[in-house]
């Protein structure tokens, strides 16, 4: 899905970033408007909806839970087209531009769209405020002018904020240096010093003189080279201060062996200091110690090594599983087989139904050892995210399950399923386990059928399983996806406790959740949100 650029769209990024206000906290003033334009406009949803590069954020957003949507699906990524006009869409269902957008089809289901553009004193609009209803409608003329005032509204805030804003660096600019001074010293805990033109010290906290055990006559009032030496001075230390004093902010790791505390990893940065006329009068400098930090950073990092090996070991562990355990898992049932199959005449009955329960108990480990396996690879990286076509998955799915499909005489449904993105293996595994889930939890009177359908959802494909099966009761629906959780004995339905934890991981691997929702005696519907394909 695509959308249309203005002209000027690099200025109008550039005019809408200086105003800092992208992600910012909600504020009353905003608010006010939006709630002041729902009403005039007698609408359920009004927003000022900030267009980004790739998104439009809303700085308020009355009536609509979201605080963003990508781009490609703002009606007001048309609306700034046309900076001096009230875009006005009496009923997006008709409308070529927006008829099939998820957030019309969907269940926002928008039908009504008014934006008056935000136009900033050099003519870019930078975004809209806007008012929305889930019903086609119009706006009388009064209503429209009333939006349009409220827009210019908007842009004083915008200003306001922005020549407050200004105000503020122009007052820390005109400070003296007293007012450096004191600003350094705030902070106890790192060490700060002001150091002139001429690298001579003109102040240094408290925390700056213990750490170099040193009296402050022994420190202000001191060139450089005098504490650190001529040659640390001339070869370290000066080639930073001078690009501070060139304007640059200079920052760097190193370790050094201070008198007052030893040796301790720092944190040094150096940044220019200015007068009110804008010129450079000296560095701040502020050193911070990190000692402590890279001591954890260092144990982070041993525990990560110790994780590795655990992981290692778990590899291991799994070979043992899918390997060496199979083998006797299938020796037992292959035995038990063969005897029962050429030895039965002369077994009695009692060691025929104990053959059969070894040969059902072997079939059961080899089962659950494929199913522990699967769960554990999960957390191990897979391949990358592509496109991928559900129908053309489900056809694949139905394919696999066609002799249980046949043993149970169920119905499959699916259609018009979109492309999403995502990894193809595990979504397979997850359609697969659901299926099957759906035909195997069947009631006994009713022939088991199975719906996978996809919703769209403001920016996000809702995929569902649904079933007609025996449902599940409202307290367990938490439960289900804990691995080796039953709600029913392996007598009555058969399985391994683990298909749902691993449709868990894979609706987590796909950055989202999975959760059912369901009837006792009607059935159950599966949610797993999936991203479409063209944010891919």
């Amino acid at each position: 899905m695509s959308y249309p650029l203005p002209e000027n769209e690099a200025r109008r990024l550039d005019a809408l970033r200086r105003y800092n206000i992208l992600d910012s906290l909600g504020e009353a003033a905003y608010d006010d408007i939006t709630k002041l334009a729902a009403h005039i406009c007698e609408v359920p949803i009004a927003l000022v909806s900030l267009v980004d590069s790739d998104r439009q954020w809303f700085k308020s957003h009355h009536g609509l839970a979201v605080s963003e949507t990508p781009r490609e699906l703002a009606f007001c990524a048309h609306a700034i087209l046309q900076p001096t006009e009230v875009m006005v869409v009496k009923d997006a269902a008709a409308d070529q531009r927006f008829s099939t957008n998820p957030l019309v089809t969907g269940e926002l289901g928008i039908r009504f769209y008014a934006g008056a553009p935000l136009v900033t004193h050099g003519g870019e609009a930078v975004g809209t405020l806007c008012v929305i209803d889930r019903q086609p409608r119009e706006l009388d003329p009064q209503q429209t002018e009333a939006l349009r005032v409220l827009s210019r509204q908007v842009v004083s805030l915008l200003e306001l904020r922005r020549l407050l804003a200004r105000e503020e660096r122009n007052a820390e600019m005109q400070q003296t240096k007293i007012d450096y001074l004191s600003a350094i010293g705030a902070a106890a805990q790192d060490l700060k010093v002001f150091l002139d033109r001429d690298y001579v010290c003109r102040y240094a906290n408290e925390t700056y003189l213990r750490y170099w055990r040193k009296r402050r006559d022994q420190v202000v009032g001191k060139h450089v080279a005098e504490m650190m030496g001529e040659a640390t001075f001339t070869e370290k230390l000066k080639p930073l201060l001078d690009r501070a004093l060139a304007g640059e902010e200079v920052e760097l790791e190193m370790p050094f062996d201070f008198p007052g505390v030893g040796k301790r990893q720092v944190a040094v940065g150096y940044a220019p200091a200015y007068n009110g006329a804008g010129v450079a009068i000296g560095v701040v400098g502020r050193i911070h110690d990190i000692h402590h930090l890279k001591q954890v950073e260092e144990q982070l990092q041993a525990s990560v090594v110790r994780l590795e090996k655990n992981v290692v070991q778990q590899q291991q562990f799994i070979h043992i599983l899918s390997h060496d355990l199979r083998e006797p898992a299938n020796t037992i049932v292959n035995f038990s087989t063969l005897m029962l199959d050429e030895h039965a005449p002369q077994l009695d009955a009692d060691a025929q139904k104990f053959l059969r329960f070894i040969a059902a108990g072997g079939k059961r480990m080899k089962l659950l050892l494929d199913d522990l396996l699967i769960y554990t690879r999960m957390e191990k990286a897979e391949e990358g995210q592509s496109e991928v076509a559900l129908d053309e998955m489900m056809e694949e799915v139905v394919a696999d399950l066609g002799d249980m499909i046949a043993r149970y005489r169920a119905t499959v449904a699916f259609s018009g399923l979109p492309t999403v993105r995502g990894q193809r293996s595990r979504l397979r595994l997850l359609l697969q386990n659901l299926v099957a889930n759906g035909i195997k939890f069947h009631r006994p009177d009713i022939l088991p059928t199975v719906h996978v359908e996809a919703v769209p959802h403001v920016a996000l494909w809702d995929l569902r399983v649904a079933d007609n099966g025996i449902g599940i009761e409202a307290q367990h629906l938490e439960n289900i996806f804990k691995i080796f959780t039953r709600l029913h004995s392996r007598h009555r339905f058969e399985g391994t406790g683990i298909g749902l934890a691993i449709c868990q991981k894979i609706a987590e691997a796909h950055g989202g959740k999975i959760w059912a929702e369901s009837v006792v005696g009607q059935g159950t519907v599966f949610h797993v949100p999936l991203l479409p394909s063209y944010s891919y």
